[in-house]
């Protein structure tokens, strides 16, 4: 049985144990290039609630997630397992919505994932994951960038509909979580005023985070993932409660949107300077 494409299981199977016996950067690189080349990820779902409620076990006294490559190797784990509830079950969540799933399980305390629980397995921090699974992700995405730089050399509104269009065709916005409380995201100003900070790629939230911080670099696993769709409901919360509006890619080639634009048609991008 080939697992996608031209990765078999030998050929992965040889990552894993490249990896387990010799955790390079390398060897790990090469393995989440493969992990996330994979069509889908299985987990097993206690199925106590709405949504996946996954399996999460204490190891190394850190709680952690159990991920599999194949849905066999999972349903094994849930058969020897003799004490889950009679809902648990094992579903699978596409690599695309990996980010998303991944930084949902920070409210449970949740700090590592590990792929093929046994003997040979692969564990990362869940952040460390994160940015991972984006680095090596097979699909090209817009260089946002490339069109702000644009939009800040000519007539913003010649440019708006292009970037505003490339930032919601993105599959997640990362945000970085308030270490007082994990559930909302860091903050930053902008004329004044309180404005969520927004990234349109996991490098780039930890990097600023880490530079504003520097707590981050020891406790990490704050990073918040959302699709757009989502974010812009969020945003509505966050609205009630005083933030004026959203700061994307804090630096250089940051942009501002206020709260009431990204809630209607936008006409034009703001220089944060």
């Amino acid at each position: 049985m080939t697992t996608h494409g031209s990765l078999d299981n030998a050929t992965l199977a040889r990552l894993f144990q490249e990896a387990a016996q010799l955790p390079t950067e390398g060897n790990k690189s090469s393995l989440c290039s493969a992990l996330i080349n994979l069509p889908r990820w299985f987990v097993i779902d206690l199925g106590a609630r709405e949504g996946i409620l996954p399996l999460v076990v204490e190891e190394a006294g850190s709680p952690s997630v159990y991920l599999f490559t194949s849905g066999e190797s999972a349903d094994r784990l849930l058969r020897m397992h003799g004490e889950l509830p009679p809902s648990a079950r094992v579903v699978s969540i596409s690599t695309q919505e990996t980010a998303e799933f991944l930084t949902g399980l920070h409210q449970w305390g949740v700090r590592s994932a590990i792929f093929n629980p046994g003997p040979v397995s692969a564990r990362w921090s869940v952040d460390d994951l994160v940015v991972s699974t984006w680095i090596h992700r097979p699909e090209s995405l817009p260089d946002i960038d490339t069109l702000v730089a644009r939009a800040q050399s000519v007539e913003p509104g010649l440019q708006v509909d292009s970037f505003w269009n490339a930032v919601q065709s993105l599959p997640c916005w990362y945000f970085v979580a308030d270490p007082a409380i994990r559930t909302d995201p860091m903050v930053g100003i902008c004329r004044d005023q309180p404005c969520v900070l927004v990234f349109t790629d996991p490098v780039r939230a930890r990097s600023h985070a880490e530079l504003i911080d520097p707590a981050m670099k020891q406790d990490g696993n704050r990073l918040m993932a959302m699709p757009p769709s989502q974010a812009l409901w969020w945003f509505r919360s966050l609205a009630t409660r005083g933030i004026a509006g959203a700061i994307f890619n804090d630096g250089p080639f940051a942009f501002f949107m206020p709260m009431g634009r990204m809630m209607a048609p936008v006409d034009a991008v703001r220089s944060v300077a």
